[in-house]
């Protein structure tokens, strides 16, 4: 038991005189790893995002400043637009296009268009068509449904009955 705690001083004080002899040249070793690291791991990307094609090259924020000023320009057109419409031909709007999707109410409107005609829906497939550019609208836009019919006519030109 003794012999163990004279061995772990004894090589604890071999450490310590390692150390203690080499301390400048670890203490420079050290200090270049910093200096190498803090050049390839903060500055050397920061550089490479200045340079050419970087993300805050002069070309390239010029290029993102004039794609934003034709999107602001295109955004000023398009509020001109919108007070430019009568509030007549917006409340119309708002009594003709349901405020919420209605596929019953849609239903039942085909069904008697097909009986008007003397037709017979054989199948109906309504579907949600997806938004050009956007995956979420917000609840005041207008949204589109597909509409997919299948007639079988009962007499005469179907065709002609549809057309």
């Amino acid at each position: 038991m003794v012999k163990s705690i004279d061995k772990k001083k004894k090589e604890s004080y071999q450490l310590q005189l390692l150390l203690f002899r080499y301390y400048k040249l670890i203490t420079a070793v050290l200090i270049m790893l910093i200096v190498v690291g803090g050049y390839y791991l903060i500055l050397r990307p920061k550089y490479e995002q200045v340079g050419l094609g970087g993300q805050y090259n002069l070309e390239t924020l010029e290029k993102e400043r004039a794609k934003r000023q034709a999107y602001l320009q295109n955004l000023k057109e398009l509020i001109a637009n919108y007070q430019k419409v009568n509030q007549a031909d917006i409340d119309k709007l708002k009594k003709i296009l349901p405020a919420e999707k209605d596929i019953p109410g849609l239903f039942v409107q085909l069904q008697a268009l097909t009986e008007k005609y003397n037709l017979l829906l054989a199948g109906i497939n309504i579907n949600e068509a997806p938004a050009e550019g956007q995956e979420n609208k917000t609840p005041g836009e207008i949204k589109r449904l597909n509409v997919s019919l299948n007639l079988i006519g009962l007499g005469g030109d179907p065709y002609a009955e549809v057309k």
